[in-house]
């Protein structure tokens, strides 16, 4: 069994991953804007953001996981700029 201090190390980990994608996730939104910029499409695309929602609905149930939560965070995630 993993002593309390080996969990907590490895929550810090599954911590810093977490932020280095949001990093890498805030380069891709950067990116789609801009070449949405260039070909003068609107930002926002509600049937993605409607599909994108479903399937991360349907990933967290399959992991046991929340859906309405994880659905929040991701709302959290979209409604701002993360730079």
């Amino acid at each position: 069994m993993s002593s309390l201090d080996e969990l907590r190390a490895d929550l810090d980990r599954v911590d810093e991953r977490l932020v280095e994608l949001l990093a890498e996730r805030a380069t891709l939104v950067d990116q789609v804007w801009a070449l949405k910029a260039q070909r003068s499409l609107p930002q926002v695309d509600p049937a993605r953001e409607g599909a994108m929602r479903a399937r991360l609905a349907q990933k967290a149930k399959a992991l046991g996981l929340s859906d309405v939560a994880v659905l929040a965070v991701f709302e959290r995630i979209i409604g701002q700029r993360l730079r």
